[in-house]
């Protein structure tokens, strides 16, 4: 039997991270949410306090700013459709009320 080094959860959930990222970019909002959940038990185990781990954790929490940003910006563009699609629909209704 083989056992897996301790980074190996780190190194998984940081190639996971770069791919959520790509998904972000290409909004595939269902594809980052599964790899989120891939992720996360990941992310939860207990890693080693060197300095490779910290780089790693340290590049896991650059990607998640920028997935955050992402994420951020795709609420705020399908909030600004809703308005606009829920204007357009009040605008026909009253005109059809009129």
């Amino acid at each position: 039997m083989t056992l897996s080094p301790p980074e190996a959860p780190l190194l998984q959930a940081l190639a996971i991270t770069r791919t959520m990222l790509a998904a972000a970019q290409a909004g595939d909002w269902q594809q980052l949410s599964a790899l989120e959940a891939t992720r996360e038990p990941l992310l939860h185990r207990q890693h080693p306090a060197d300095a490779a781990s910290h780089a790693q954790l340290g590049e896991v929490l650059a990607y998640d700013r920028e997935l955050q940003a992402l994420v951020g910006q795709a609420r705020d563009d399908a909030a600004r459709q809703w308005q606009r699609e829920n204007g357009r629909a009040q605008a026909i209704a009253a005109y059809g009320q009129s």
